[in-house]
Protein backbone atom coordinates (compact mmCIF):
# COMPACT_ATOMS: atom_id res chain seq x y z
CA UNK A 1 0.00 0.00 0.00
CA UNK A 2 2.63 2.29 0.71
CA UNK A 3 4.33 1.64 -2.22
CA UNK A 4 1.41 2.07 -4.24
CA UNK A 5 1.12 5.62 -2.93
CA UNK A 6 4.39 6.27 -3.36
CA UNK A 7 3.69 5.44 -7.03
CA UNK A 8 0.95 8.03 -7.38
CA UNK A 9 3.01 11.06 -5.92
CA UNK A 10 4.37 12.35 -9.07
CA UNK A 11 0.99 11.90 -11.17
CA UNK A 12 -0.08 14.32 -7.67
CA UNK A 13 2.24 16.44 -7.90
CA UNK A 14 2.17 17.56 -11.38
CA UNK A 15 -1.51 18.78 -11.04
CA UNK A 16 -0.77 21.80 -9.32
CA UNK A 17 2.12 22.23 -12.21
CA UNK A 18 -0.30 21.76 -14.56
CA UNK A 19 -3.17 24.15 -12.69
CA UNK A 20 -0.73 26.55 -13.06
CA UNK A 21 0.05 26.36 -16.59
CA UNK A 22 -3.38 26.38 -17.32
CA UNK A 23 -3.83 29.54 -15.44
CA UNK A 24 -1.40 31.16 -17.00
CA UNK A 25 -2.93 30.43 -20.11
CA UNK A 26 -6.21 31.79 -19.52
CA UNK A 27 -4.35 35.17 -17.52
CA UNK A 28 -2.49 35.54 -21.07
CA UNK A 29 -6.10 35.16 -22.99
CA UNK A 30 -7.47 37.59 -21.49
CA UNK A 31 -5.22 39.94 -21.48
CA UNK A 32 -5.27 39.76 -25.14
CA UNK A 33 -8.73 40.45 -24.83
CA UNK A 34 -8.33 43.44 -22.60
CA UNK A 35 -7.88 46.26 -25.32
CA UNK A 36 -11.04 44.93 -26.20
CA UNK A 37 -12.74 45.46 -22.92
CA UNK A 38 -11.38 48.97 -22.85
CA UNK A 39 -12.70 49.74 -26.13
CA UNK A 40 -16.00 48.55 -24.83
CA UNK A 41 -15.73 50.91 -21.61
CA UNK A 42 -14.54 53.70 -23.38
CA UNK A 43 -17.29 53.97 -26.31
CA UNK A 44 -19.90 53.68 -23.53
CA UNK A 45 -18.31 56.17 -21.59
CA UNK A 46 -17.92 58.37 -24.61
CA UNK A 47 -22.15 57.54 -25.33
CA UNK A 48 -22.78 58.41 -21.24
CA UNK A 49 -21.32 61.73 -21.64
CA UNK A 50 -23.40 62.58 -25.07
CA UNK A 51 -26.72 61.51 -23.43
CA UNK A 52 -25.69 64.12 -20.11
CA UNK A 53 -24.73 66.98 -22.66
CA UNK A 54 -27.68 66.70 -24.47
CA UNK A 55 -30.43 66.19 -21.15
CA UNK A 56 -31.55 69.21 -18.64
CA UNK A 57 -29.05 69.71 -15.88
CA UNK A 58 -30.37 69.54 -11.93
CA UNK A 59 -31.55 73.10 -11.23
CA UNK A 60 -30.14 72.83 -7.52
CA UNK A 61 -26.77 71.60 -8.94
CA UNK A 62 -26.23 74.29 -11.35
CA UNK A 63 -27.64 76.77 -8.51
CA UNK A 64 -25.06 75.61 -6.55
CA UNK A 65 -22.08 75.62 -9.04
CA UNK A 66 -23.21 78.81 -10.45
CA UNK A 67 -22.44 80.31 -7.12
CA UNK A 68 -18.54 79.64 -7.71
CA UNK A 69 -18.26 79.18 -11.27
CA UNK A 70 -18.67 81.88 -13.87
CA UNK A 71 -21.48 80.82 -16.43
CA UNK A 72 -19.27 81.45 -19.49
CA UNK A 73 -17.37 78.43 -18.23
CA UNK A 74 -20.22 75.99 -17.50
CA UNK A 75 -21.32 76.93 -20.88
CA UNK A 76 -17.82 76.17 -22.29
CA UNK A 77 -18.00 72.62 -19.82
CA UNK A 78 -21.32 71.68 -21.23
CA UNK A 79 -20.42 72.05 -25.00
CA UNK A 80 -16.05 70.60 -24.17
CA UNK A 81 -17.80 67.24 -22.40
CA UNK A 82 -20.03 66.68 -25.02
CA UNK A 83 -17.20 66.74 -27.65
CA UNK A 84 -15.08 64.82 -25.00
CA UNK A 85 -17.59 62.01 -25.10
CA UNK A 86 -17.54 62.41 -29.32
CA UNK A 87 -13.63 61.69 -28.84
CA UNK A 88 -14.22 58.94 -26.42
CA UNK A 89 -16.09 56.72 -28.93
CA UNK A 90 -14.01 57.88 -31.88
CA UNK A 91 -10.85 56.29 -29.70
CA UNK A 92 -12.47 53.32 -28.80
CA UNK A 93 -11.96 51.95 -32.74
CA UNK A 94 -8.44 52.92 -32.01
CA UNK A 95 -8.47 50.77 -28.23
CA UNK A 96 -9.78 47.86 -30.11
CA UNK A 97 -7.33 47.75 -32.47
CA UNK A 98 -4.39 48.01 -29.83
CA UNK A 99 -3.63 51.46 -31.27
CA UNK A 100 -0.47 53.09 -28.53
CA UNK A 101 -1.35 56.76 -29.56
CA UNK A 102 -5.55 55.86 -29.08
CA UNK A 103 -4.32 54.69 -25.06
CA UNK A 104 -2.75 57.74 -24.56
CA UNK A 105 -5.85 60.01 -25.97
CA UNK A 106 -8.00 58.05 -24.34
CA UNK A 107 -6.36 58.34 -20.82
CA UNK A 108 -6.06 62.73 -21.22
CA UNK A 109 -9.80 62.36 -22.98
CA UNK A 110 -10.84 60.65 -19.69
CA UNK A 111 -9.36 63.23 -17.69
CA UNK A 112 -10.53 65.74 -19.27
CA UNK A 113 -13.93 64.60 -19.51
CA UNK A 114 -14.17 64.23 -15.81
CA UNK A 115 -13.07 67.61 -15.36
CA UNK A 116 -15.62 68.76 -17.44
CA UNK A 117 -18.73 66.79 -16.14
CA UNK A 118 -17.76 68.41 -13.05
CA UNK A 119 -17.76 71.81 -14.23
CA UNK A 120 -20.98 71.46 -16.66
CA UNK A 121 -23.43 70.47 -13.53
CA UNK A 122 -21.60 68.75 -10.76
CA UNK A 123 -21.88 65.72 -12.40
CA UNK A 124 -20.63 63.48 -9.92
CA UNK A 125 -21.34 60.12 -11.29
CA UNK A 126 -20.36 60.65 -14.69
CA UNK A 127 -17.28 61.92 -13.50
CA UNK A 128 -16.49 59.19 -10.76
CA UNK A 129 -17.27 57.12 -14.21
CA UNK A 130 -14.41 58.51 -16.01
CA UNK A 131 -11.72 58.41 -13.02
CA UNK A 132 -12.39 54.65 -12.73
CA UNK A 133 -11.90 53.66 -16.47
CA UNK A 134 -8.53 56.07 -16.43
CA UNK A 135 -7.71 54.03 -13.55
CA UNK A 136 -8.37 50.64 -14.60
CA UNK A 137 -6.82 51.64 -18.26
CA UNK A 138 -3.84 53.10 -16.92
CA UNK A 139 -1.61 49.76 -15.81
CA UNK A 140 -2.34 48.26 -19.06
CA UNK A 141 0.41 50.10 -21.44
CA UNK A 142 1.65 46.92 -22.56
CA UNK A 143 -1.45 45.71 -24.47
CA UNK A 144 -1.70 48.42 -26.89
CA UNK A 145 1.71 47.68 -28.74
CA UNK A 146 0.59 48.27 -32.42
CA UNK A 147 2.12 52.01 -33.93
CA UNK A 148 -0.34 54.88 -33.30
CA UNK A 149 -2.22 55.96 -36.13
CA UNK A 150 -4.77 58.01 -34.77
CA UNK A 151 -5.90 59.90 -37.88
CA UNK A 152 -6.88 55.86 -39.18
CA UNK A 153 -10.88 56.32 -40.99
CA UNK A 154 -12.98 54.52 -38.74
CA UNK A 155 -14.36 51.05 -39.99
CA UNK A 156 -17.78 50.46 -41.41
CA UNK A 157 -19.05 49.35 -38.73
CA UNK A 158 -17.58 51.25 -36.56
CA UNK A 159 -18.93 54.07 -38.66
CA UNK A 160 -22.44 52.80 -38.37
CA UNK A 161 -22.31 52.69 -34.87
CA UNK A 162 -21.02 56.34 -34.19
CA UNK A 163 -23.44 57.23 -36.55
CA UNK A 164 -26.01 55.66 -34.90
CA UNK A 165 -25.21 56.80 -31.54
CA UNK A 166 -24.86 60.12 -32.31
CA UNK A 167 -28.32 60.21 -33.99
CA UNK A 168 -30.26 58.74 -31.28
CA UNK A 169 -28.26 61.33 -28.49
CA UNK A 170 -30.14 63.76 -30.88
CA UNK A 171 -33.02 62.83 -31.15
CA UNK A 172 -33.13 62.53 -27.06
CA UNK A 173 -32.09 65.52 -26.80
CA UNK A 174 -34.71 67.27 -28.83
CA UNK A 175 -37.28 65.51 -26.72
CA UNK A 176 -35.58 66.49 -23.94
CA UNK A 177 -36.25 70.00 -24.97
CA UNK A 178 -39.40 69.35 -26.86
CA UNK A 179 -41.67 71.90 -24.52
CA UNK A 180 -39.10 74.51 -25.42
CA UNK A 181 -39.70 77.55 -27.37
CA UNK A 182 -37.26 78.09 -30.04
CA UNK A 183 -36.64 81.27 -31.93
CA UNK A 184 -36.25 81.98 -35.56
CA UNK A 185 -32.57 83.74 -35.34
CA UNK A 186 -30.16 83.89 -38.01
CA UNK A 187 -27.78 80.63 -37.81
CA UNK A 188 -24.32 82.87 -37.23
CA UNK A 189 -26.21 84.11 -34.09
CA UNK A 190 -27.02 80.95 -32.89
CA UNK A 191 -23.57 79.80 -33.07
CA UNK A 192 -21.71 82.72 -31.41
CA UNK A 193 -24.99 83.65 -29.17
CA UNK A 194 -23.73 82.55 -25.34
CA UNK A 195 -27.86 82.24 -24.62
CA UNK A 196 -28.27 79.89 -27.09
CA UNK A 197 -29.12 76.25 -25.70
CA UNK A 198 -26.17 74.51 -24.74
CA UNK A 199 -27.52 71.30 -26.00
CA UNK A 200 -28.05 72.60 -29.86
CA UNK A 201 -24.93 73.79 -29.95
CA UNK A 202 -23.34 70.59 -28.76
CA UNK A 203 -25.67 69.36 -31.34
CA UNK A 204 -24.24 70.85 -34.02
CA UNK A 205 -20.67 70.34 -33.54
CA UNK A 206 -21.67 66.62 -32.93
CA UNK A 207 -23.34 66.89 -36.42
CA UNK A 208 -20.87 67.98 -38.29
CA UNK A 209 -17.76 66.00 -36.67
CA UNK A 210 -20.32 62.93 -37.28
CA UNK A 211 -19.84 64.21 -40.58
CA UNK A 212 -15.96 65.11 -41.12
CA UNK A 213 -15.46 61.53 -39.78
CA UNK A 214 -17.98 59.90 -42.26
CA UNK A 215 -16.55 61.36 -45.52
CA UNK A 216 -13.16 61.03 -44.42
CA UNK A 217 -14.13 57.48 -43.83
CA UNK A 218 -15.81 56.38 -46.72
CA UNK A 219 -13.55 58.05 -48.96
CA UNK A 220 -10.02 57.71 -47.95
CA UNK A 221 -7.40 55.18 -48.58
CA UNK A 222 -5.30 54.35 -45.29
CA UNK A 223 -2.16 53.14 -46.02
CA UNK A 224 -1.80 53.93 -49.99
CA UNK A 225 0.58 56.46 -49.71
CA UNK A 226 2.95 54.36 -48.11
CA UNK A 227 2.57 51.53 -50.02
CA UNK A 228 2.79 52.55 -52.86
CA UNK A 229 4.56 51.72 -56.29
CA UNK A 230 8.45 49.75 -55.34
CA UNK A 231 11.00 50.96 -55.86
CA UNK A 232 13.57 49.86 -58.67
CA UNK A 233 15.41 48.17 -56.51
CA UNK A 234 12.77 46.07 -54.77
CA UNK A 235 11.39 44.54 -58.41
CA UNK A 236 15.06 43.93 -59.03
CA UNK A 237 14.95 42.07 -56.32
CA UNK A 238 11.78 40.40 -57.32
CA UNK A 239 12.72 39.09 -60.38
CA UNK A 240 15.75 36.98 -58.67
CA UNK A 241 13.14 35.43 -56.54
CA UNK A 242 11.16 34.12 -59.36
CA UNK A 243 14.45 33.24 -61.17
CA UNK A 244 15.10 30.97 -57.95
CA UNK A 245 11.48 30.31 -56.90
CA UNK A 246 10.36 26.37 -56.06
CA UNK A 247 7.22 27.68 -56.59
CA UNK A 248 5.60 30.15 -58.33
CA UNK A 249 2.90 30.59 -61.11
CA UNK A 250 2.95 32.82 -64.07
CA UNK A 251 1.14 35.67 -62.63
CA UNK A 252 3.98 36.27 -60.10
CA UNK A 253 5.96 38.21 -62.95
CA UNK A 254 3.23 40.90 -63.05
CA UNK A 255 5.07 42.07 -60.47
CA UNK A 256 7.35 43.16 -62.88
CA UNK A 257 5.25 46.12 -64.25
CA UNK A 258 5.79 48.14 -60.69
CA UNK A 259 2.15 48.92 -60.26
CA UNK A 260 2.14 46.86 -57.03
CA UNK A 261 3.25 47.21 -54.22
CA UNK A 262 5.74 44.25 -52.66
CA UNK A 263 6.43 42.38 -49.46
CA UNK A 264 8.93 40.26 -48.89
CA UNK A 265 9.68 37.17 -46.64
CA UNK A 266 12.39 37.67 -43.96
CA UNK A 267 14.52 35.40 -45.72
CA UNK A 268 13.90 37.41 -49.00
CA UNK A 269 13.17 34.22 -50.76
CA UNK A 270 9.36 34.85 -51.38
CA UNK A 271 7.30 37.67 -52.04
CA UNK A 272 4.07 38.52 -52.90
CA UNK A 273 1.76 41.71 -54.73
CA UNK A 274 -0.41 43.53 -54.17
CA UNK A 275 -2.40 47.04 -54.19
CA UNK A 276 -4.71 49.36 -51.74
CA UNK A 277 -7.43 50.64 -52.99
CA UNK A 278 -10.14 51.91 -49.76
CA UNK A 279 -9.77 49.90 -47.21
CA UNK A 280 -8.90 46.65 -49.62
CA UNK A 281 -5.28 45.03 -49.92
CA UNK A 282 -5.72 43.27 -53.10
CA UNK A 283 -2.81 40.25 -52.98
CA UNK A 284 -2.67 39.47 -57.46
CA UNK A 285 -2.66 35.84 -57.80
CA UNK A 286 -0.07 33.50 -55.36
CA UNK A 287 3.36 34.24 -53.18
CA UNK A 288 5.93 33.31 -55.28
CA UNK A 289 9.00 31.48 -53.77
CA UNK A 290 9.72 29.24 -51.08
CA UNK A 291 6.58 26.82 -50.51
CA UNK A 292 6.96 26.57 -46.41
CA UNK A 293 7.32 30.64 -46.42
CA UNK A 294 3.69 30.93 -47.70
CA UNK A 295 1.59 31.02 -44.99
CA UNK A 296 3.67 32.78 -43.04
CA UNK A 297 4.04 35.37 -45.82
CA UNK A 298 0.16 35.02 -46.25
CA UNK A 299 -0.14 35.88 -42.42
CA UNK A 300 2.45 38.89 -42.51
CA UNK A 301 0.28 40.49 -44.91
CA UNK A 302 -3.13 39.91 -43.25
CA UNK A 303 -1.67 41.82 -39.84
CA UNK A 304 0.14 44.26 -41.77
CA UNK A 305 -2.95 45.51 -44.10
CA UNK A 306 -5.07 44.60 -40.66
CA UNK A 307 -2.52 47.11 -38.76
CA UNK A 308 -4.00 50.04 -40.86
CA UNK A 309 -7.58 48.88 -40.26
CA UNK A 310 -7.74 47.51 -43.69
CA UNK A 311 -8.48 44.21 -45.02
CA UNK A 312 -6.61 41.31 -46.51
CA UNK A 313 -8.01 40.10 -50.69
CA UNK A 314 -6.43 37.01 -52.10
CA UNK A 315 -7.76 37.50 -55.95
CA UNK A 316 -7.24 34.93 -58.34
CA UNK A 317 -5.67 31.92 -56.01
CA UNK A 318 -5.44 28.35 -57.12
CA UNK A 319 -7.35 25.06 -54.98
CA UNK A 320 -4.21 24.78 -53.60
CA UNK A 321 -4.26 27.67 -51.08
CA UNK A 322 -8.04 27.10 -49.56
CA UNK A 323 -6.27 25.34 -46.86
CA UNK A 324 -4.58 28.15 -46.29
CA UNK A 325 -6.79 30.56 -46.34
CA UNK A 326 -9.27 28.90 -44.70
CA UNK A 327 -7.02 28.40 -41.64
CA UNK A 328 -6.58 32.24 -41.94
CA UNK A 329 -10.56 32.25 -41.32
CA UNK A 330 -11.03 33.86 -44.95
CA UNK A 331 -14.10 33.61 -46.78
CA UNK A 332 -14.13 31.99 -50.17
CA UNK A 333 -15.66 32.19 -53.37
CA UNK A 334 -15.27 30.91 -56.60
CA UNK A 335 -14.36 33.85 -59.46
CA UNK A 336 -13.98 31.94 -62.51
CA UNK A 337 -11.84 29.08 -64.06
CA UNK A 338 -8.69 29.20 -66.25
CA UNK A 339 -7.77 27.32 -69.31
CA UNK A 340 -5.14 25.14 -68.60
CA UNK A 341 -3.13 22.85 -71.54
CA UNK A 342 -1.06 19.98 -70.44
CA UNK A 343 1.19 20.44 -73.06
CA UNK A 344 3.18 16.88 -72.84
CA UNK A 345 0.46 14.93 -74.12
CA UNK A 346 -1.61 17.94 -76.49
CA UNK A 347 -1.69 17.58 -80.26
CA UNK A 348 -3.50 19.47 -82.70
CA UNK A 349 -5.13 16.14 -83.91
CA UNK A 350 -8.74 15.15 -83.14
CA UNK A 351 -12.29 16.33 -84.72
CA UNK A 352 -12.16 19.08 -81.61
CA UNK A 353 -9.13 21.20 -83.11
CA UNK A 354 -9.91 21.11 -86.64
CA UNK A 355 -10.53 24.58 -86.65
CA UNK A 356 -6.64 25.15 -84.80
CA UNK A 357 -5.23 23.07 -87.59
CA UNK A 358 -7.17 24.70 -90.08
CA UNK A 359 -5.52 27.96 -88.90
CA UNK A 360 -2.55 27.52 -88.60
CA UNK A 361 -2.53 25.86 -92.22
CA UNK A 362 -3.84 29.19 -93.42
CA UNK A 363 -1.79 31.57 -91.94
CA UNK A 364 1.58 29.68 -92.60
CA UNK A 365 -0.08 29.10 -96.38
CA UNK A 366 -0.25 33.25 -96.43
CA UNK A 367 3.11 33.46 -95.41
CA UNK A 368 2.97 33.75 -91.73
CA UNK A 369 5.36 32.42 -89.70
CA UNK A 370 6.24 32.16 -85.76
CA UNK A 371 8.86 33.04 -83.94
CA UNK A 372 9.82 33.04 -80.13
CA UNK A 373 12.47 35.76 -79.31
CA UNK A 374 14.57 35.74 -75.55
CA UNK A 375 13.82 38.30 -73.37
CA UNK A 376 15.44 41.61 -73.99
CA UNK A 377 14.47 41.30 -77.39
CA UNK A 378 11.60 43.83 -77.34
CA UNK A 379 13.12 47.04 -77.03
CA UNK A 380 15.01 46.73 -80.83
CA UNK A 381 11.79 45.52 -82.23
CA UNK A 382 10.35 48.80 -80.66
CA UNK A 383 8.67 50.84 -83.33
CA UNK A 384 7.03 47.45 -85.22
CA UNK A 385 5.74 46.23 -81.87
CA UNK A 386 4.17 49.67 -81.29
CA UNK A 387 2.39 50.27 -84.12
CA UNK A 388 0.99 47.08 -83.57
CA UNK A 389 -0.07 48.06 -80.42
CA UNK A 390 -1.78 51.43 -81.04
CA UNK A 391 -3.23 49.47 -84.27
CA UNK A 392 -5.05 47.02 -81.57
CA UNK A 393 -6.11 49.61 -79.27
CA UNK A 394 -7.71 51.41 -81.98
CA UNK A 395 -9.61 49.06 -83.24
CA UNK A 396 -10.79 48.06 -80.08
CA UNK A 397 -11.33 51.30 -78.86
CA UNK A 398 -9.68 50.21 -75.62
CA UNK A 399 -6.83 51.73 -73.27
CA UNK A 400 -4.02 50.53 -71.57
CA UNK A 401 -4.94 47.66 -68.44
CA UNK A 402 -3.18 47.07 -65.15
CA UNK A 403 -2.94 45.24 -62.27
CA UNK A 404 -4.19 41.28 -63.41
CA UNK A 405 -2.86 41.91 -66.84
CA UNK A 406 0.36 43.22 -68.40
CA UNK A 407 0.82 46.66 -70.85
CA UNK A 408 2.69 48.00 -73.27
CA UNK A 409 5.58 48.68 -71.57
CA UNK A 410 9.49 47.75 -73.44
CA UNK A 411 10.80 47.86 -70.31
CA UNK A 412 8.36 45.20 -68.99
CA UNK A 413 8.36 42.73 -72.53
CA UNK A 414 11.75 43.22 -72.30
CA UNK A 415 11.89 40.80 -69.13
CA UNK A 416 9.82 37.93 -70.79
CA UNK A 417 10.25 35.91 -74.16
CA UNK A 418 8.29 37.34 -77.03
CA UNK A 419 6.07 35.45 -79.67
CA UNK A 420 5.78 37.17 -82.61
CA UNK A 421 3.95 36.43 -85.65
CA UNK A 422 5.50 37.90 -88.85
CA UNK A 423 3.94 37.97 -92.63
CA UNK A 424 5.89 39.05 -95.37
CA UNK A 425 8.87 40.21 -93.13
CA UNK A 426 6.61 42.39 -90.83
CA UNK A 427 5.16 41.76 -87.36
CA UNK A 428 1.32 41.06 -87.65
CA UNK A 429 1.12 39.58 -83.85
CA UNK A 430 3.11 39.35 -80.61
CA UNK A 431 2.68 38.35 -77.41
CA UNK A 432 4.91 38.42 -74.09
CA UNK A 433 4.98 34.80 -72.63
CA UNK A 434 5.34 34.54 -68.27
CA UNK A 435 7.79 31.32 -67.57
CA UNK A 436 8.14 29.47 -64.45
CA UNK A 437 8.97 26.61 -63.24
CA UNK A 438 6.52 23.84 -65.08
CA UNK A 439 4.22 26.51 -66.03
CA UNK A 440 3.86 29.71 -68.79
CA UNK A 441 1.00 31.84 -69.90
CA UNK A 442 0.23 34.72 -72.38
CA UNK A 443 0.04 37.59 -71.14
CA UNK A 444 0.11 40.73 -73.22
CA UNK A 445 -1.85 39.93 -76.68
CA UNK A 446 -1.67 42.15 -80.09
CA UNK A 447 -2.69 42.09 -83.38
CA UNK A 448 -2.86 44.43 -86.49
CA UNK A 449 -6.01 45.09 -88.34
CA UNK A 450 -5.25 43.21 -91.37
CA UNK A 451 -3.01 40.31 -89.77
CA UNK A 452 -3.95 36.80 -91.49
CA UNK A 453 -7.70 35.59 -90.60
CA UNK A 454 -7.30 33.00 -87.74
CA UNK A 455 -3.64 34.64 -86.34
CA UNK A 456 -4.25 33.92 -82.51
CA UNK A 457 -5.52 30.73 -83.19
CA UNK A 458 -1.82 30.25 -84.99
CA UNK A 459 -0.27 32.22 -82.16
CA UNK A 460 -1.57 30.29 -79.22
CA UNK A 461 -1.09 26.60 -81.13
CA UNK A 462 2.30 27.56 -81.88
CA UNK A 463 2.92 28.87 -78.36
CA UNK A 464 1.42 25.89 -76.73
CA UNK A 465 3.53 23.80 -78.99
CA UNK A 466 6.55 25.77 -78.13
CA UNK A 467 5.98 25.34 -74.02
CA UNK A 468 5.84 21.57 -74.66
CA UNK A 469 9.55 22.01 -76.93
CA UNK A 470 10.77 23.78 -73.14
CA UNK A 471 9.89 20.64 -70.99
CA UNK A 472 6.77 23.11 -69.46
CA UNK A 473 4.13 21.00 -68.49
CA UNK A 474 1.19 23.56 -68.23
CA UNK A 475 0.01 26.32 -70.28
CA UNK A 476 -2.33 28.64 -68.94
CA UNK A 477 -4.48 30.48 -71.57
CA UNK A 478 -6.18 32.74 -68.68
CA UNK A 479 -9.07 33.31 -67.04
CA UNK A 480 -12.86 32.97 -68.25
CA UNK A 481 -14.25 35.35 -65.89
CA UNK A 482 -17.66 34.13 -63.40
CA UNK A 483 -17.31 30.94 -65.93
CA UNK A 484 -18.31 27.53 -63.21
CA UNK A 485 -20.13 29.62 -60.97
CA UNK A 486 -23.93 27.75 -60.41
CA UNK A 487 -26.95 29.28 -59.97
CA UNK A 488 -28.93 26.53 -57.67
CA UNK A 489 -30.72 27.29 -55.20
CA UNK A 490 -28.74 26.74 -52.03
CA UNK A 491 -25.86 28.52 -53.78
CA UNK A 492 -24.25 31.50 -52.11
CA UNK A 493 -25.83 34.50 -53.82
CA UNK A 494 -22.81 35.60 -54.83
CA UNK A 495 -22.57 32.71 -57.12
CA UNK A 496 -26.39 33.00 -58.34
CA UNK A 497 -25.54 36.49 -59.28
CA UNK A 498 -22.44 35.35 -60.95
CA UNK A 499 -24.07 33.17 -62.56
CA UNK A 500 -26.45 35.76 -63.80
CA UNK A 501 -24.05 38.16 -65.16
CA UNK A 502 -22.42 35.39 -66.66
CA UNK A 503 -25.43 34.11 -68.96
CA UNK A 504 -26.98 37.00 -69.56
CA UNK A 505 -24.80 39.92 -69.55
CA UNK A 506 -23.12 39.33 -73.21
CA UNK A 507 -23.60 43.20 -73.96
CA UNK A 508 -21.84 44.22 -70.93
CA UNK A 509 -18.49 41.57 -71.56
CA UNK A 510 -18.55 38.51 -73.66
CA UNK A 511 -18.07 36.01 -70.80
CA UNK A 512 -19.43 33.24 -72.51
CA UNK A 513 -17.69 33.92 -75.67
CA UNK A 514 -14.35 34.15 -73.94
CA UNK A 515 -15.03 31.10 -72.30
CA UNK A 516 -15.69 28.97 -75.63
CA UNK A 517 -12.81 30.63 -77.41
CA UNK A 518 -10.50 28.72 -74.78
CA UNK A 519 -12.31 26.22 -75.12
CA UNK A 520 -11.44 24.88 -78.66
CA UNK A 521 -8.03 24.02 -77.39
CA UNK A 522 -9.49 21.50 -74.87
CA UNK A 523 -7.67 22.58 -72.01
CA UNK A 524 -8.41 21.72 -68.42
CA UNK A 525 -10.20 24.38 -66.52
CA UNK A 526 -8.80 24.66 -62.90
CA UNK A 527 -11.00 26.93 -60.47
CA UNK A 528 -9.67 30.29 -59.12
CA UNK A 529 -10.52 32.50 -56.51
CA UNK A 530 -11.22 35.15 -54.09
CA UNK A 531 -10.46 35.42 -50.43
CA UNK A 532 -11.40 38.27 -48.18
CA UNK A 533 -12.45 38.44 -44.18
CA UNK A 534 -16.13 37.34 -43.64
CA UNK A 535 -16.61 41.29 -42.65
CA UNK A 536 -15.75 42.31 -46.14
CA UNK A 537 -18.37 42.16 -48.95
CA UNK A 538 -16.60 40.02 -51.71
CA UNK A 539 -18.15 41.62 -54.55
CA UNK A 540 -16.99 45.06 -53.79
CA UNK A 541 -13.83 43.65 -54.02
CA UNK A 542 -14.56 42.28 -57.11
CA UNK A 543 -15.36 45.34 -58.04
CA UNK A 544 -11.92 47.23 -56.64
CA UNK A 545 -9.82 44.62 -58.85
CA UNK A 546 -11.80 45.71 -61.73
CA UNK A 547 -11.42 49.47 -61.39
CA UNK A 548 -7.81 48.33 -60.65
CA UNK A 549 -7.49 46.57 -63.97
CA UNK A 550 -9.12 49.18 -65.37
CA UNK A 551 -7.92 51.91 -63.75
CA UNK A 552 -10.78 54.03 -62.26
CA UNK A 553 -14.51 54.12 -62.95
CA UNK A 554 -14.02 56.05 -66.48
CA UNK A 555 -11.95 52.98 -67.63
CA UNK A 556 -14.16 50.24 -66.44
CA UNK A 557 -17.12 52.05 -68.37
CA UNK A 558 -15.19 52.71 -71.46
CA UNK A 559 -15.22 55.78 -70.93
CA UNK A 560 -11.46 57.16 -71.02
CA UNK A 561 -9.57 55.99 -74.30
CA UNK A 562 -5.69 56.29 -74.22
Amino acid sequence: MVRLLHESEPGLSRRPQHALRLTRRLLGLGYELTPQLFAVLAFAAGALMLASAVTPELDDRLRRLTGVVPPLLIDLSHFAASIAGFLLMLLSAGLWRRRRGAYWAALAVLAVGAVFSLLKGLDWNGSLDLIIVAALLAPCRTAFNRRSRLSEPLRPSWLLLLIAVVGAMLWLGFFAYRDVAYSDELWWRFITDRQASGFLRAGLALAVLTLVVAGRSLLSSPGAHEHGPPSPEEVARARRVLAEADQATPEAWLAMLGDKALLFSPSGRSFLAYRVRGRRWIVMGEPAGAPEERQDLLWAFSEMADSYGGAPVFYSVGAEMLAELATMGLAVRKVGETAVVRTLDWTTEGRAKRNLRTAVSRAEREGGSFEVLAPGSARALEAELKAVSDAWLAMHNGEEKAFSMGRFDLDYLDLTPLAIIREGGRIVAFANLLVTRGEAAIDLMRHSPDAPHGVMDYLFTRCIQWAREQGVAQFDLGLAPLAGLEDRRLAPVFARVGALVYEEGGALYGFQGLRSYKAKFVPDWAPRFIAAPVSTPLPLALLDVALLTSGGWLGMLGLRKG
